[in-house]
Formats: C-alpha cells, structure tokens, sequence
C-alpha cells in the first residue's frame, strides 16, 4: 500500500513538473544525464591513461577528457542551482493556485477538524518552499546519475580484484544506514510537529496583531504570552535538538567506519601492487577510482536522502487534495416559493462527544420574520450554517421547497442566501469594497449603495468617513471605524447582496443590549417583505418576529409568537423575564 502511494506521488510529481516548468525539466534531465555520463567515464579514462601502450596523443587525449568529466559535475550543479531558484517561484504560483482553487472546494465543516488545519499547514509549508516538485525530480535524476557513477568506478576497480569492489560497496553501508535513520526520524517529528508548528504561528500573530497587543500591553499579559510562546518553542527546537544529538553519534559512527574501509581499500591496493598483481599506474587509477567512488557514493547518499525528505514535503501537498470536498449536488436550485424545512435534523462536529443538532424540525415560509433565541451552546449557530447550506445534516433534510440541500447545485444556493455571522470580517478595502463584495455586478451602483449605507448606518457617516472610496482601517493609513460601525458595514454587505433568504447570526452581539435592539428593528425595516432569519440569545427583537423559535440542547423547544409564548410561560417566558429590563 505505502509502495503504491510512493508510485503515484512521483508519478504527479513528474507530471506536474513537466506541466509547469517542461523545458526546465527538460534540462535538468539532460544535464544529469551528462552529468552520470560523466561519472561512468571518469574510471573508463582512469584505466586507459593508467594502462601499457598508450600512444602518447591517446593518453594526452584520455587526461583532457578526465578533466573535462571532473569539471562537468561543477557546471551541472550551477546550472541547476539556477534552474531551481527560477522553477522556486513559478512553483509557488502554480502550486499556491492550485491549493486555493482546491481549499474554495472544501467541505465546510471539514475546517472544524484539527487535522484538516494540520494537513493544511502542511500543505501551506510546502508551497512556501516554491519548487519543491522540481527539487524532487533534479534529486532524483541527479541520485540515478550519482549511483551510475558508483557502478561504473566500482566495475572498473573490479577488474583488478573483486574484493575491492566488495570492499568498497560495503564500506558505505554505516552512512547509509546512519542517514536513512536520520531522515525517518526527521520526517515523523515534522509530521508530529505540525500542531505545535501551527500554534507558535498563532502566538506569533498575536504579536503584530494591533488589538491583540494593546490588550497584552494595557491589561499586563504580554509576558504571559512571550513565556507561552517561548515554551512552545523551547519544546519544539528542543525535539529536533534531541533527534540531531541521537543520530548525530551513529552518523559519526558511520563516517568512522566508513573511512576505516577507504583505508582499507588502499591497503589492499597497495599490497596487490606490492606482489605484482597491479602495475603502479594501475594503483594510481586505483586510488584515484576509489576517490571517485567515494565522491559519487556520498553524493548518492546525500542526493537521495535529500530527496526523500522534499518527497515527504511534497507528499504532505498532495495528502491535502484528499480532504472531503463539498459534494455537489446535480439539481438546480429555483427561488423557493413557499417554505423552508427542516426535518428530523442531527448534526455533530467532527471530535465531539454529543449531537449539536438532535433530531430538529421547523418550518420558515417565504417572506417571514423569524427569530432563533437560545442560551449559548443551545445550536443556533449550527441551525444557520445549515440553512445556508454551508453544513450538511449529518441526518435529516433541510429543504427548500422540497429541494434537499444535499441535491442542490452549492453554488446555485450560495447565489441565493446571504449570511451576516457573529465573527463578521473587517476588510481593509475601500467602504465600496467592503460592501459591494457581496454582489460584485452592481458595485459600480453609486447611487444604491449610498441609499443602503445611509439607511444602515446614519445619514452622516458617509460625510464623515470622506465617501463611498475611502479606505477603511488604519493599518493601510486609512479611515478606522469602531466596533459597531464594523458591525453595521457587515450587516450593509448583506442587505447589499440579492437573496431569498438572510440570515443574521448574532453579529450585533457584543454591543449594548439597546444598540443592538436598534440595529436590528432597522433590518427588521429594511427586509420587510423578504424572508430573515435573526439569531440571537437576547430576545428584545422578538416582539417584531412573525414566528419565535425557542432553541434548547439542540432541540426546538416552542415555537410561536411572542404574546403566545409568554403566555405559555416555558423557556421563553424565563428568558424573557430574565432580561426585559434591557429594553423599552
């Protein structure tokens, strides 16, 4: 199974190179072939300039083409030196556009999963590294080149004893062995790194975040933060210190033993000469043979170990293309025209020990007003995600008019809902941008967007910001906004864009109980006629809803309007005496 993987990773390796760099590829092959042509010829000339009968124009002819097959390896390395910094950045672009074309296909849920986000970072690493693709197929051309070197010094050696081919060939087992160590524990720490990894990223983004140091700086918890960062750290590099130390002393083992043989070697070349086996210029090729076969052996070794751990790194890029994508549904989505389902729904996050949906059913119909309230952890958010279609029940159906979610093109339902969550983005765009992002179509619409931005926000802000084409946020010298003018750009952005259905998750959450009363009652106004979905643990807008929905422990646990609901005196009642002070 692991051998089959190994094939067809190559196998995209190889073919993505000659995909995106083929002429450079091209190169890079033609100049190792030279390059092993080289390493086959060195011994061949060796024993024709060490050898009886050459004439002398043969033997002046055998030791220029030494020469040039010792210089070839140096003008093939600079030559794919350059090849790969330009193959670097064209590897990136290629690679970096193929993972987010891929990463728009994700299913949503999947970003829910800790090991999706590892295999990302892996995946992100890799990329980062540019041409790691090329790397591998110039590794592996130029260890086929090395090994062809190694075959060809050894055949030659062989002639004049099979002992110091033998001999030879053994001699380098130790390091060998030594690296292939070195290199498989390397890529299992990597590859267990890579949640700490991704968490000293973390903390090291808090640092050049600007409110996260504020809040460091003012509440006194920076150093607090340096140490956890630092421990992390600590712990990382002290991992690779340990596997470094470890295999550092076979290593040196095998280099021991490795020269032990190379003396060895001369030995025994020295004593076959001494009894008459060898002449002297056959010693000298044999000394000679033996420096180039321990030249070309290291660099095999070298070569292919280096291989192996940008393989990994590779092979960590393409283990990213096997998380689940969304699965497109063949139906085309049509504009729902009575109601919107749910039935028997259940939904768990991947990890987690219980449901976050258990069995729930509901009913919108086109063109109301419905509030979700319910203590936090209750499944709102969870309910939202899935009407949007971002989720898929785990069981049950969400429909839309009888069309499951499931079935529905993605793309085609994304078109038609628009979502406004509690963890709104804060775009450093112009205000235009930030809005118009929604329906790009009809960014250009001066006049409209004004009317939408006034009506959201307050009739002075355009005024006071300096228009529709100022740049927002103060990182890029631009307009900065406070928290709840974020809040209501977000909200503009989608009123701005044309759907069936909006669904407003507790973005206002975090402001003043009676601010965000008025916020809401004015998109209660903006969407009136429309179908809106308010999601919310306080419940002072709930006397505009046309239906409540009461949310508990995943479940629907009553349904009504707001007279009728308090009258029944159930979870909404307490809910609503627990906070009817906030408002008027």
């Amino acid at each position: 199974m692991l051998m089959k993987k190994t094939v067809q990773c190559l196998g995209r390796i190889v073919r993505d190179c000659f995909r995106v760099y083929p002429l450079f590829a091209a190169a890079v092959f033609a100049s190792e072939t030279v390059n092993a042509a080289a390493g086959i010829l060195n011994p061949v000339l060796l024993a024709l300039a060490g050898g009886h009968g050459l004439g002398e124009r043969n033997f002046i002819l055998a030791v220029v083409w030494y020469g040039v097959c010792i210089v070839l390896p140096s003008v093939t390395e600079v030559i794919n030196g350059s090849l790969t910094e330009v193959a670097k950045v064209r590897g990136e672009k290629y690679f970096g556009r193929q993972m987010f074309v891929f990463s728009e296909k994700l299913r949503l849920e999947a970003l829910e999963d800790p090991k999706v986000l590892d295999s990302f970072q892996k995946a992100d690493s890799a990329v980062r590294r540019g041409g790691i693709q090329f790397e591998v197929l110039n590794g592996v051309i130029a260890t086929a080149g090395a090994l062809a070197g190694c075959v060809g010094t050894m055949a030659v050696v062989g002639r004049y004893s099979p002992l110091l081919a033998v001999s030879g060939a053994v001699g380098m087992l130790p390091a060998l062995l030594s690296k292939m160590y070195f290199e498989k524990l390397m890529t299992r720490l990597r590859r267990r790194q890579s949640r700490i990894t991704r968490q000293c990223g973390y903390f090291w983004g808090l640092f050049s975040d600007r409110e996260a140091v504020k809040e460091m700086r003012v509440m006194g918890f920076e150093a607090f933060m340096k140490a956890k960062w630092q421990d992390l750290n600590i712990k990382r590099v002290r991992e690779i210190r340990e596997v470094q130390l470890d295999t550092g002393k076979k290593q040196a083992a095998g280099i021991f033993v490795q020269n032990l043989f190379s003396a060895l070697n001369i030995g025994l070349a020295f004593y076959l000469m001494a009894r008459g086996k060898i002449s002297v210029g056959e010693f000298a090729a044999c000394i000679s043979a033996f420096a180039v076969y321990e030249s070309c052996m290291v660099r095999a070794i070298v070569n292919y170990f280096d291989v192996a751990g940008k393989y990994h790194i590779a092979e960590d890029y393409y283990d990213y293309f096997t998380v689940p994508t969304e699965a497109e549904g063949s139906m085309e989505y049509r504009p729902f025209q009575e109601k919107v389902t749910a039935e028997n729904v259940h939904f768990w996050y991947c990890g987690s020990d219980r449901e976050a949906l258990q069995g729930l059913n509901l009913e919108i119909k086109k063109g109301e007003h419905v509030v979700i309230v319910g203590e936090n952890g209750s499944g709102k958010t969870t309910l939202s995600k899935l009407l949007a279609g971002a989720y898929l029940p785990c069981g049950g159906e969400i429909r839309f008019d009888g069309q499951s979610t499931e079935e529905l093109k993605r793309s085609g339902l994304y078109a038609h809902v628009s979502v406004v969550s509690q963890d709104f983005m804060r775009y450093l765009f112009t205000l235009r941008e930030n809005i118009g992002i929604s329906a790009l179509n009809r960014m250009s619409d001066t006049e409209r967007m004004e009317a939408l931005t006034k009506q959201v926000l307050d009739g002075a802000f355009l005024e006071k910001t300096g228009g529709l084409d100022v740049q927002l946020g103060r990182e890029f010298g631009g307009v900065e906004l406070s928290g709840g003018e974020w809040q209501k750009v977000a909200i503009a952005r989608g009123l701005w864009k044309e759907s069936d259905l909006i669904i407003l998750d507790e973005p206002t959450s975090a402001l003043d109980p009676l601010v965000e009363y008025e916020i809401l009652c004015r998109f209660v106004e903006m969407t009136n006629g429309k179908t809106s979905v308010i999601i919310s643990h306080r419940v002072g807008i709930c006397r505009t809803a046309d239906k409540i929905i009461v949310m508990k422990d995943g479940r629907v646990q009553e349904c009504g309007r707001h007279e009728e609901l308090l009258h029944a005196g159930g979870e909404y009642a307490r809910l609503w005496t627990a906070q009817a002070k906030w408002y008027p």
